[in-house]
């Protein structure tokens, strides 16, 4: 990695941009977001598909969150949240919805729907 380089007082970053890398971040993180919690992970996306029918305009993660606390799961299956709609038939449908959980400070979750 290059020396990092001061330009116009910012710090140079050569290796900020890189499309394979970033790709590679992402499969990582996910692996690990997965692995960290299994369990939590494979439960979201059952109940995901149970409940799907139930939800014609789609689903958020936070609607998964509150079947899973409605069922006696953990609401939240941590960083593998963002796994949940990997695979599985799924497509987002370009939609976004501001998220009720507090901790997430009403940020936008994607809108999946099934195949």
């Amino acid at each position: 990695m290059a020396k990092a380089q001061k330009s116009q007082g910012k710090p140079y970053q050569p290796d900020m941009f890189d499309a394979a890398e970033a790709n590679y971040q992402k499969e990582k993180g996910m692996k690990l977001a997965k692995d960290n919690r299994p369990y939590s992970l494979d439960v979201a996306r059952r109940i995901a598909l149970e409940i799907a029918p139930d939800y014609p305009e789609g689903l958020t993660s936070d609607d998964i969150g509150l079947e899973l606390a409605k069922r006696g799961y953990m609401a939240n299956p941590g960083p593998a949240a963002g796994s949940m709609f990997k695979g599985g038939g799924w497509y987002f449908t370009g939609e976004r919805r501001k998220s009720a959980r507090v901790t997430n400070h009403s940020r936008e979750l994607k809108v999946w729907r099934r195949r």
